[in-house]
């Protein structure tokens, strides 16, 4: 599988409609001044892992005195690469790229003694020299800290309910390499039929009650035009990694799931349901649940003249996520949100990425109001089972309970792998 650190280091064009690994560009590794924040004794055993390939564009490392390593050059063979760029360079300057710049040294230093690995201290090392140490040492440590900085990024789930009975022990599952092993191989399958190869790969981040789950994996073949030194065009035929990330609540038995397909949210959820807790059926499938008429129709989608039993419904809180580097999670709770917004309800409902929404339901012939709290794709939770019938009713009538068929646009087909 070719790899999509390698396929960014040579196409500059970004690739709509999937998630990849960011646009590769290792500033660290094409810039002289920054490639002196490694020490250059550790920059030489690095890079001349890949003697070979400077050799062959006229810079011998090996030949090189280490307290006059001409930097300007080896940055300029990072910078432009050729066809026969090694991939195993490519990833490592990749993974020590982005582990530099997006994690703290403290995390990394704590990361290194937690692998018992020596960190040299005779010199105050940078995030860059650190990370460096780290992949001579353990280059799979690396990928992990990447893959856990992946997955505590991503912020738009969707939310599927588990089957645990009332009394059951809320405890984490444990994930043994051989568990993601098979997990792993079961999930080859089907991405080999989809034509997206084989060869996909879990990282497990337990957190207090929850645990995320980072799969790595190929995403269809894609060929692009690129353009060559000599100004010749060619092209260029490859595999592009995707991520997705998976979160088990403990607490409340839901697994969220990011990912960009209807097919891989299933296979997620019936892999995981099967070998973590012994059914492909534990986690239930159905996407029935959006909050998209809140925003479509704003206070008209609370009426409720023509569901016999409620006498009104009223929006008192909702939760967004705030895309960002570092995501924001913000909620609004009202007595009556719709009536504090006013005629402004559009722009105080736009942006943002809906987490929830509670809403609270007066009945015919009650006193007290009851509360009922939606969060997509299949999270309902009601105060009172006993009121479900009416609020279903209601959920339909007002397009916040999807008509089946209406969550199958996203669906998997088959790609060819043949441009």
């Amino acid at each position: 599988m070719a790899s999509t650190a390698r396929i960014y280091f040579r196409l500059t064009s970004s690739l709509a409609g999937a998630i990849l690994m960011p646009s590769f560009n290792p500033r660290i590794f094409t810039n002289p001044d920054r490639l002196k924040q490694i020490s250059p004794d550790r920059l030489k055993t690095f890079l001349s892992r890949w003697n070979g390939y400077f050799v062959g564009r006229g810079l011998d490392l090996a030949a090189a005195p280490v307290d006059e390593l001409p930097l300007e050059d080896i940055a300029a063979i990072l910078m432009n690469p050729d066809e026969n760029v090694p991939d195993a360079m490519v990833d490592a300057l990749y993974y020590v790229h982005e582990t530099a710049s997006h994690e703290s040294m403290e995390e990394l230093l704590e990361q290194a003694e937690a692998a018992g690995i020596a960190i040299d201290a005779e010199h105050e090392p940078t995030a860059a020299d650190v990370s460096v140490q780290i992949w001579l040492a353990n280059p799979m440590l690396l990928q992990r800290q990447h893959a856990e900085t992946v997955a505590f990024k991503r912020s738009n789930f969707m939310y599927f309910a588990g089957s645990r009975l009332a009394k059951a022990k809320k405890d984490l599952p444990k994930i043994s390499d051989e568990v993601a092993k098979t997990i792993q191989d079961r999930m080859d399958d089907w991405f080999e039929k989809k034509r997206r190869g084989r060869n996909s790969r879990i990282f497990v981040f337990p957190r207090d009650e929850k645990i995320w789950i980072l799969v790595r994996h190929g995403s269809s073949m894609r060929r692009e035009g690129k353009h060559e030194d000599e100004g010749e065009g060619s092209h260029a035929f490859y595999r592009p990694q995707q991520h997705d990330v998976l979160i088990y609540d403990s607490a409340t038995d839901e697994m969220g799931v990011n990912a960009s397909t209807k097919g891989e949210r299933e296979l997620y959820l019936k892999t995981f349901g099967e070998l973590l807790f012994g059914s492909d059926a534990y986690f239930d499938l159905a996407e029935r649940y959006t909050l998209a008429p809140l925003l479509e129709h704003g206070p008209e989608a609370l009426v409720h003249d023509d569901i016999d039993g409620i006498a009104g419904v009223r929006l008192v809180e909702f939760g967004r996520r705030w895309p960002g580097k570092v995501s924001e999670l913000e909620i609004r709770k009202s007595e009556n949100l719709f009536k504090a917004f006013g005629e402004n309800w559009e722009r105080r409902l736009n942006g943002g990425q809906f987490t929830h929404a509670t809403f609270r339901f007066a009945f015919e012939g009650s006193k007290r109001e009851r509360s009922v709290t939606i969060r997509p794709a299949n999270i309902a939770r009601y105060e009172r089972q006993e009121d479900e019938h009416l609020i279903e009713a209601w959920l339909r009538a007002r397009g916040f309970w999807r008509v089946p068929g209406e969550a199958d646009e996203d669906a998997d087909f088959e790609v060819l792998e043949s441009a």
